[in-house]
């Protein structure tokens, strides 16, 4: 945790989309650590085996709120959502998404399900987190996500390599259109 906690600290970043977080419960010494951080974490987390985990951290003096979404049948990915307050007339949605084993056509019907209940909520979203699949590359599952996140209005900003192997699986789709991409720093844990 001190690495990643360091890596915030000296990049400024204040907010962060965390995948793979093995976290074991909403109260913990890793949580604990977050906090003296000056970092808050919302986090969903595997109660019946280890593993996974999806996760935002927020600088504790901006404007968020956790939120939860109410969508039933997901079983391709885990989740987490937050609103962040920029602006009284603008809120931007954030979902954290970690995604693993083969790719299942019930992925893209789990995600479209998100998505549309999360549009209900929010004009503007960022969703963000490790996917698993190769964006570099056109293929028949980087095809299927691009259209489905395209029909939302969402455009994916990772272009960089975010595997030790090579390709971009870490993905951070945009519909806000007040992104600075230029101010992305991605960090994956090889």
């Amino acid at each position: 945790c001190a690495d990643t906690m360091c890596l915030l600290q000296d990049n400024s970043i204040d907010m962060a989309f965390l995948t793979e977080t093995w976290l074991t419960g909403h109260a913990n010494s890793t949580t604990a650590d977050i906090k003296s951080y000056g970092y808050v974490i919302f986090h969903e987390y595997r109660s019946d085996y280890k593993g996974g985990g999806a996760a935002l951290l927020f600088k504790s003096n901006l404007q968020f709120h956790s939120i939860k979404l109410k969508v039933s049948g997901i079983t391709t990915f885990e989740f987490t959502s937050a609103i962040i307050t920029c602006t009284s007339d603008m809120k931007i949605l954030l979902i954290s998404i970690y995604r693993t084993g083969p790719v299942l056509k019930k992925f893209y019907e789990d995600l479209d399900n998100l998505l549309g209940v999360a549009r209900l909520r929010s004009d503007y979203m960022l969703v963000g987190g490790d996917f698993n699949i190769h964006m570099e590359s056109i293929n028949e599952h980087s095809s299927e996500l691009k259209q489905l996140t395209s029909s939302y209005g969402f455009i994916q900003v990772i272009s960089q390599p975010t595997h030790i192997n090579g390709g971009t699986i870490d993905l951070l789709f945009d519909n806000s259109n007040i992104l600075d991409h230029e101010t992305l720093h991605v960090k994956s844990d090889f």
